[in-house]
This record gives structure tokens, C-alpha cells and sequence, in this order.
């Protein structure tokens, strides 16, 4: 029963996409889909397949994987992946009521590539409207709530990063590496995607 103890964030990451109901892949067919290099997801597959949470299936001239769906840890595997969409929704539910709306609002960092660890925060970037000063008394309350949400729904800190739409246009266009990860790996909880704030502006 130590099947468990066996994942890390880029297996976790593979068994996302093998319980995604596809067809088996070949490990090149999913370092490519997560991201992984080829040689971390040998790795990872190899502790997975040791660990019977996935099958190794020889089809000639490649070998495919699929998910274990008999084994006794998958259903717990499942409900562990299931929460990143239950995080997503909590977000996306809390900040709709919100009486000052954001402008974008981006769930990034090591929690949306699946590489948290136990002491990972979860990174928020809110982009507020221009017209709304950075210390305007509701913004700041509902950046606040938003943080004591986070901590009571997963038991990380949010690390937020409150920015002016005219700010997150001017990082993007610096290419900021935080605001390009944010664009490119992010989950947008409300509003509009970075990258559309900026053709906006054009």
C-alpha cells in the first residue's frame, strides 16, 4: 500500500493524463503532453509501473502505458486530481461575487504546473481595473478574504500579487517572467487572459 508514497509532482502529472480516458500512450507521447523531458518521464513511469499504479503494455515497435484502474490506491489518485478542478471552481465561485471585479485573475506558479510541494504557496496574481486605486478599502478586503479562503479551502498560503491592468501590460510587453508563466501555464479563475489585456491596449 505504498503506492502513494511512490508519486511526486511529475508522476502526479501523468497519471492526470492517463486518467483523462485516452487511449494508452507511448512516454514520448506524454513527456510531450505534460511538458516532462522524455528522460524524467522514463523516470516517473518507471516508479509508477514498479508501484502497479500504471501497466507497461509492449506494443511493437513502442511501449504504451495505461492507468491501473484495479488498483486499490486509484480511487483515492482520482480524488487527489479531482481537487485541482474543486480549487478552480472554490476561485472561481468566491471572487463572481465579488463587488470590485477584477480585471484578469490568474491561479500560477508550481500548484497550476502540478509541482507543488507540501511547502508550496499558491501563487495569485490580481489585476485590477485602472480606475481602482491599489488602496482602495474593498479591493483590499476582498484580496484579504481571498487569502483567508485559500488557507481555510487547502492549507497553503496565498502569495498575491495585486497589479493595475496598465502595470500588467507594461510587464508583459518587459517580458516579466512571472507575467509570461502567469499567460502561458496559468489558470484563469475570472476575467480576461493576460495576454488579451495587452491587445486590448493596441
Amino acid at each position: 500500500m505504498g503506492a502513494l508514497a511512490t508519486l511526486d509532482p511529475h508522476g502526479l502529472r501523468l497519471l492526470r493524463v492517463l486518467l483523462g480516458g485516452g487511449p494508452p500512450m507511448t512516454g514520448r507521447a506524454l513527456a510531450r503532453v505534460t511538458g516532462i523531458s522524455q528522460s524524467t518521464a522514463h523516470r516517473a513511469l518507471t516508479r509508477l509501473r514498479d508501484a502497479g499504479l500504471v501497466v507497461a503494455e509492449r506494443t511493437p515497435p513502442a511501449v504504451v502505458y495505461r492507468a491501473n484502474a484495479e488498483h486499490l490506491a486509484m480511487p483515492a489518485l482520482v480524488a487527489l486530481i479531482r481537487l485541482e478542478e474543486l480549487l478552480r471552481a472554490r476561485f472561481a465561485e468566491h471572487v463572481a461575487g465579488w463587488r470590485r471585479r477584477p480585471e484578469s485573475m490568474v491561479l500560477y506558479g508550481s500548484v497550476a504546473r502540478g509541482q507543488a510541494t507540501p511547502a508550496s504557496d499558491i501563487d495569485v496574481l490580481a489585476v485590477r481595473p485602472d480606475g481602482i486605486e491599489p488602496d482602495e478599502e474593498t479591493w483590499q478586503g476582498q484580496i484579504a478574504e481571498l487569502s483567508d479562503r485559500v488557507l481555510r479551502w487547502t492549507g497553503r498560503r496565498a502569495s498575491v500579487i495585486d497589479m493595475s491592468a496598465t502595470e500588467a501590460r507594461e510587464g508583459l510587453a518587459a517580458r516579466e517572467p512571472y507575467l509570461v508563466e502567469a499567460d502561458r501555464d496559468g489558470w484563469l479563475i475570472a476575467g480576461r487572459a493576460l495576454h488579451e489585456l495587452s491587445a486590448q491596449a493596441t
